[in-house]
């Protein structure tokens, strides 16, 4: 078992580098990121020593751990992301960057997204190479630093390299689903859920055109009359409600678990369409794995108050569901009838849904068992984005799962003031992943 207390003092530095990442990489203090790449140098001598590391565009970390060399099975993926959202300072029970350590948890940006898995990889590694252990097959390592700006300059370009070199996975395994309680889902027992897809993260841009003048004379609908209109049209005409295949999926699993006719009917979803749907509808969590989402994030109107504005513009976050795209979001909106020019800011499909069937499901819901051996292993579609995303391409499968037992009080910390990561759940972590290595399938 890997050493806990050194992880405990390792992921409380890494917590102190403030590696925000922004759109724009001139916004990003880089300083931090190339400190944070010294510290793990120093701090894990024996994985820059035995594996063989790359930098990809500049602060995207590789590293390659061969495994037996007449092996010839495809390698295992292990991801993570270093760097984390901005913060606001006020409100926090411990500086945000401190990686202060009390009598049961680390606190600070990062611990839960997603400095926490990081260490806790490279902790394992560390841990099984002082051992002279070697895995059955290869392994890579792959640490992004955009994640949280869509990861294109991180995960996308380690992708590319991936590709350029003709190395593909058998699985790549990010963060993502954790293990929490199945109360919400109507279970007694807690669930360990497993992104098998996300939805497509789409961003897009609606300006309306209006009548310049003064506002002593107004027109019958103003630039911003006009954007108004529109937002709250599509507001109340949303998508209908879809039980996709991995929706389905997700339901026959968990049927066995349900009492009396909601289990009954979870084991035949389609034929329950109707009534799965108005209950999954009730949760927040699982309404969005129903239909694709429109939320409105940003608008821009306006000079004066007595002035008439010539262009309004707003900006909407699209979570385009599996069957959706962003071409087909396009036309939808175009067909409420609306006079708008629309620009595509960020257009991204959803993922593929990885298999259920393979040998590197049944390894990670496996490993998950020995961890968390109380929990219902759930596939489940990813609301959220992930650097797994840009991985699809160069693997057979790819899974979301964060080795962590999490409240729905620590669920809210994520991008949250007060993030923090108990000790119990640096432990798991640590107990997964060297679990995962050491039992790689041949």
């Amino acid at each position: 078992m890997p050493n806990l207390q050194r992880a405990k003092d390792h992921l409380s530095q890494a917590v102190t580098f403030p590696t925000i990442s922004h759109y724009d990489l001139a916004d990003m203090d880089l300083d931090s990121f190339t400190a944070f790449e010294h510290f793990l140098t120093e701090a894990y001598p024996l994985v820059h020593q035995h594996l063989t590391k790359t930098v990809v565009n500049s602060h995207g970390l590789v590293f390659y751990w061969p495994g037996a060399s007449d092996n010839p099975h495809q390698p295992y993926l292990l991801t993570a992301h270093y760097d984390v959202v901005p913060v606001l300072e006020e409100g926090w029970p411990q500086p945000p960057f401190s990686g202060y350590q009390d009598q049961d948890r680390i606190w600070g940006r990062g611990t839960l997204d997603d400095k926490g898995s990081l260490i806790a990889i490279l902790e394992s590694v560390e841990t099984l190479l002082a051992e002279g252990f070697q895995p059955a097959r290869d392994v890579y390592l792959a640490f992004g630093f955009d994640e949280e700006c869509n990861g294109y300059k991180g995960a996308g370009q380690i992708a590319s390299y991936f590709k350029e070199q003709k190395i593909h996975f058998a699985c790549v395994l990010d963060e993502g689903g954790a293990v929490s309680e199945g109360s919400s889902l109507g279970i007694s027992r807690p669930v360990a859920v497993i992104g098998l897809a996300e939805k497509g993260n789409s961003s897009f841009r609606f300006r309306f055109k209006g009548d310049e003048g003064h506002s002593a004379t107004p027109p019958a609908h103003t630039a911003l009359g006009k954007m108004a209109a529109f937002i709250h049209d599509v507001e109340n005409q949303p998508l209908p409600y879809r039980l996709t295949p991995l929706l389905e999926q997700m339901l026959k699993t968990i049927a066995p678990e349900m009492p009396g006719l909601a289990g009954f009917a979870a084991s035949h979803p389609q034929a329950f369409a109707p009534l799965l749907k108005k209950i999954l509808a009730k949760n927040p969590q699982t309404q969005a794995m129903l239909r694709t989402t429109v939320a409105f994030t940003m608008a821009d109107c306006g000079q004066a108050p007595n002035v008439l504005p010539l262009e309004a513009s707003c900006v909407a976050n699209v979570r385009i569901l599996q069957g959706d795209s962003v071409a087909k979001m396009s036309e939808w909106f175009k067909g409420l009838g609306h006079d708008f020019s629309l620009e595509v800011l960020a257009g991204e499909n959803p993922t593929q849904a990885a298999s259920l069937d393979g040998q590197a499901y049944q390894h990670l819901t496996s490993t998950i068992a020995q961890v968390f051996p109380v929990a219902l292993a759930l596939p489940y579609l990813m609301t959220g984005g992930t650097d797994c995303r840009h991985y699809e391409e160069v693997a057979e499968a790819s899974y979301r799962f964060m080795p962590a037992y999490l409240t729905g009080a620590e669920l809210k910390l994520m991008h949250g003031t007060g993030e923090f990561l108990s000790y119990d759940n640096l432990e798991n972590m640590l107990h997964f992943y060297e679990s995962f290595l050491r039992q790689l399938p041949a």
